[in-house]
């Protein structure tokens, strides 16, 4: 290296030196200014260590102080953390749950209340979005204060009573920090409050069953206080309780008022208490009697301050004050005699009605022994049952015959009860007892009455069901055979139509006679009824035997009567039913023979006819048409057919016969003659016949008003319609409501029933034509009609029977009976229909006799209501209703 070039590193390590020097100064300053203020640092860090300390101890002397406070009160004093978990209790908390205050600090006070408690209040909480340890804090979180009862456990487990009060904890920025409790034993004041309630609530039990209540009157300020059982007394709730005095009194019975006030009034001025017994008039006009008493305090001036009473309901000891009174006055009027005895059956009272019964005075019976009155009808075996009996059940009721002090011997029914002391000693036998003569008497007439037909004498249905069933029994035990037959007296009804029911009474008699004179003595007759009569015939094993003894009935009532100086012949029909194959009680018997009776009618009358299987089959069926004509015409099952009749002299349409048809849902159609007399046998006729007669006049109207001039049409009326209805304002009514005009309706009525009950029946019918309606006979021809009667009916058409219609020109009898109604008719100024005509000789052979009308199947078909109205249209298109 050159000496410049050595020259210029010198240079430049004087140059770094001097730079380093520099470097080192500023270093040494700084470290100097550091040192200042870290020694500035350290002492004020020194300070506020100091201060902290000093801090911390003024802290931890107030906690402790706030300790010691907390340990020196009664209550339990909890502090509860921002979560509600327990942070700090007092000494009295940690006694009263007996853990230390370590064990007990993180946990919820709620572990220790009551579960019911605890969960109520778990129900009160609405839902929370975080989790909820206690729900007493939550509780009081929400409400910001928290005041109520609770129940606490100790150590042992045993809940305490507390008033516990809480108030939330906030720091001084008004941060929610905790909270704290403060819970007061109230167990000491509960067990108080209980015993008072308890007291009270006995005091008012007392008072209710003595029905005892207390008042109280403030005279200064008229202000009256009832007790609870007061207002019961009184029927009145506490709200309506009177609040003075002259409320109260208006609550006195009326006629009881100025006695309470006049006594009320009195004690003002007397220091005695007063009591009075008194009325109340409450609701519904009911009485209540009441015993009051009442005593008044005074001043030192001698003014009354205040009224004390008490209100006692007397009602049930008045009321059995009335019936001890009444007792005695029932004794005494007895219609029943009484005797009284003591434990050894001594007679020491009776009464009037024993005199009466028995003869005996009281002086001559009293001190006696019962076995006085013994009659001897009775045995030892009967005593000594009484005496068993009253020994174990205290009482004995029955029939007893006594003797009377005349001697004679009278029967009783007699109640003996026994008295016992509350020990259950014996006292007394009360004996009740009334004389069964006239009830024996009575006795034997209802017996009469009950088991035997009043007129004739005969059992009736009762004792006939009685004997029937005994002989059954008996049939069935010997093997023997039995018999009902079943009576119906024949033209019967006609007797007590025209003669009367005096004359009908009498024959019933007279057949009741004759029945007993044609039986054996073995045999029951017996009158259901009316008409009917029973005859039970035992030990018949033969059909022979029966149907001899059924022959000899039948003979012995074909012979006239003479009854009343009438000679009436009757005869009868009878229906047989045998036991075992017809049946085996008395009710199935009686209903077969029935059965059979129905047929011998129909086969004639006059004869008797056994029971058949089918006989029951056909009822059953008649039973069930008839439930199901009920319902015919609710169901729609019911139509109108239009049987079309002509003039024979022109061929020209005349008029119709409504015709009735029954198109049953399952049956199908069912035949007017089948169902129409079960119609009017159950009486079903008359609503049915309303119907066809409405819907008639109706559609009748309806063509009427289309231009179709039909002339009538005619509606078939049945007795039963006239007997049970008021025909004339049914027909009166049903035209008017209609519209229909009177000369328009036909009504037709059977010559039967029209002689039936001729005279009577003149009268309706003249009634019925005042109207304004046509009539016409039915089925003339198949009756009896009377000259006399026929000319004085004011119809005006006779229809010709079809049984007489239908053989002719063939059949000369029905020939020579047609000419003659037509005759008859013709002579009365009568127009004359002739029924049934289906051929064209019938038809010209009517024509030829100058019959006025015709109808029937040759002329055409009955039809329904469509297709007789086409029929109609035809005829109006024909020139026939111009």
């Amino acid at each position: 290296m050159t000496d410049q070039a050595l020259q210029a590193e010198l240079e430049w390590l004087r140059l770094e030196l001097a730079a380093l020097r520099l470097a080192n100064s500023a270093l040494e300053q700084q470290m100097v200014k550091g040192a200042e203020q870290t020694d500035a640092m350290i002492r004020a860090l020194e300070t506020q260590s100091s201060a902290l300390r000093a801090a911390n101890l003024r802290q931890l002397n107030q906690t402790n102080f706030t300790q010691r406070v907390m340990d020196t009160t009664g209550a339990l004093v909890i502090v509860l953390g921002p979560d509600g978990r327990i942070s700090q209790i007092n000494r009295r908390c940690a006694e009263a749950m007996g853990e230390q205050a370590a064990a007990i600090e993180g946990r919820v006070l709620d572990e220790w209340l009551f579960p019911d408690e605890l969960q109520t209040l778990m129900d009160q909480l609405p839902e929370l979005p975080w989790p909820v340890y206690s729900p007493l804090f939550e509780t009081l979180r929400r409400a910001d204060g928290y005041a109520a009862e609770h129940r606490l456990a100790d150590s042992s487990g045993a809940f305490h009573d507390y008033w516990m009060e809480a108030s939330l904890l906030h720091s001084p920025q008004g941060k929610e920090e905790g909270a704290v409790i403060c819970a007061t034993d109230i167990s000491a004041l509960k067990n108080q409050q209980n015993r008072l309630r308890r007291s009270e609530s006995l005091l008012k039990e007392a008072q209710h069953i003595a029905q005892l209540g207390h008042w109280e009157l403030d005279l200064a300020a008229d202000r009256l206080i009832w007790s609870e059982e007061v207002c019961r007394i009184f029927e009145l709730d506490a709200a309506r309780a009177p609040a003075n005095y002259q409320a109260f009194l208006a609550l006195v019975h009326p006629d009881d008022r100025a006695a309470v006030d006049q006594a009320y009034a009195e004690s003002l001025n007397s220091p005695c208490a007063f009591a009075i017994d008194h009325r109340l008039l409450l609701a519904g006009d009911r009485i209540k009697w009441v015993h009051e008493r009442c005593v008044t305090h005074y001043d030192s001036d001698g003014r009354p301050l205040r009224s004390f009473g008490t209100v006692q309901d007397i009602t049930a000891q008045r009321d059995a004050e009335s019936e001890q009174e009444l007792a005695a006055s029932v004794f005494d009027n007895s219609l029943n005699g009484i005797m009284i005895t003591d434990a050894k059956t001594r007679i020491i009272k009776v009464n009037r009605a024993f005199s009466e019964i028995l003869g005996y005075a009281p002086p001559e019976v009293l001190g006696h022994k019962a076995r006085l009155l013994k009659s001897g009808n009775q045995d030892a075996h009967f005593y000594r049952n009484l005496w068993r009996t009253l020994e174990r059940d205290g009482k004995w009721q029955g029939e007893i015959w006594d003797r009377r002090r005349d001697g004679g011997v009278v029967p009783l029914w007699q109640s003996i009860s026994v008295v016992r002391a509350m020990d259950g000693r014996l006292l007394h036998y009360i004996g009740v007892f009334y004389d069964l003569s006239e009830q024996k008497r009575n006795a034997e007439h209802i017996h009469r009455l009950a088991y035997y037909d009043v007129l004739t004498g005969l059992p009736n249905r009762q004792l006939l069901n009685e004997r029937c069933e005994h002989a059954l029994r008996r049939a069935q035990r010997d093997g023997q055979g039995l018999a009902v037959l079943f009576l119906d007296l024949d033209r019967f009804k006609h007797v007590n139509d025209t003669l009367g029911h005096p004359v009908g009474d009498e024959l019933l008699r007279a057949v009741a006679q004759r029945l007993r004179d044609s039986l054996r003595e073995i045999d029951t007759v017996a009158r259901l009824g009316g008409d009917e009569f029973i005859v039970l015939l035992e030990d018949t094993r033969h059909q022979p035997d029966i149907e001899r003894i059924a022959a000899k009935i039948l003979g012995a009532l074909t012979l006239p009567f003479n009854v009343a100086g009438h000679r009436l012949d009757i005869g009868t029909s009878i229906g047989i039913s045998r036991f075992p194959g017809d049946g085996n009680d008395a009710t199935t018997l009686i209903k077969h023979a029935d059965l059979a009776m129905y047929r011998a009618k129909e086969q004639g009358r006059g004869n008797f006819q056994f029971y058949e299987a089918h006989l029951t089959a056909r009822a059953n069926e008649r039973l069930y048409l008839e439930g199901e004509l009920r319902e015919a015409v609710a169901r729609g099952e019911l139509t109108l057919y239009y049987q079309p009749q002509y003039r024979v002299g022109d061929g020209r349409l005349a008029g119709a016969e409504v015709l009735l048809r029954w198109f049953h849902r399952e049956l199908g159609m069912i035949p007017p003659d089948k169902f129409i007399p079960i119609a009017e046998d159950c009486g079903l006729i008359v609503p049915i016949g309303e119907w066809v007669l409405l819907m008639a006049c109706r559609q009748l109207k309806s063509w009427l008003d289309c231009g179709l001039n039909l002339p009538r049409v005619a509606v078939n009326l049945s007795g039963v319609q006239i007997e049970r209805g008021n025909i004339l304002a049914m027909v009166s009514q049903t035209l008017a409501a209609t519209g229909l005009p009177a000369s328009c309706l036909e009504l037709e009525i059977t010559e039967t029933y029209i002689m039936r009950q001729a005279e009577s029946n003149v009268g309706v019918l003249e009634e019925l034509r005042a109207l304004g309606v046509t009539l016409a006979i039915d089925d003339f021809g198949t009756g009896h009609s009377s000259l006399g009667y026929l000319k004085r009916l004011p119809v005006a058409k006779l229809k010709i029977d079809r049984s007489f219609v239908m053989d002719i020109p063939q059949d000369s009898n029905d020939v020579a009976i047609t000419r003659a109604i037509l005759a008859l008719g013709q002579s009365l100024k009568m127009t004359v229909l002739a029924e049934g005509v289906e051929t064209a000789e019938q038809a010209a052979f009517l024509r030829e006799l100058e019959c006025d009308e015709v109808q029937g199947y040759f002329f055409g078909n009955c039809l329904d209501s469509a297709a007789f109205a086409k029929l109609l249209q035809v005829a109006a298109e024909a020139g026939e209703f111009s």
